[in-house]
């Protein structure tokens, strides 16, 4: 019997672990050249795309348009919760509060877009 609800436990389990994950997987990592603060990427995020980035605390991300189009941030979200950000011309800066992955949410308006993200 305990060799049973050890398995059915087991088996409740697994579904939440393989959604956590794949929620992870879904998002992009934004990875940095060598000696640079800043990532690129280039494509379609007309429907929005989810990028990953993993920042200190007190560093000031800048999500900055470098395409033809427009770009809105949806959302920056760290592991302290959602973080306020100031938007300026073609950027929107943010200051992160704890070390850890930080996920943001951005929308392109055409099918081809131009992101920068830096951090300092």
């Amino acid at each position: 019997m305990m060799k049973k609800l050890l398995l059915m436990a087991t088996l409740a389990a697994t579904p939440i672990m393989a959604t956590s994950v794949q929620a992870a997987d879904s998002s992009t990592k934004v990875t940095f050249a060598k000696d640079s603060y800043c990532g690129n990427f280039t494509g379609n995020i007309k429907d929005g795309k989810v990028f990953r980035l993993w920042l200190a605390a007190d560093q000031n991300l800048v999500i900055r348009n470098v395409g033809d189009d427009r770009i809105n941030v949806a959302y920056v979200s760290g592991p302290s919760g959602r973080l306020d950000g100031d938007r300026y011309d073609n950027e929107t800066s943010y200051i992160t509060e704890s070390k850890g992955n930080h996920y943001m949410k951005v929308y392109g308006n055409s099918y081809h877009s131009a992101v920068e993200f830096c951090a300092y």
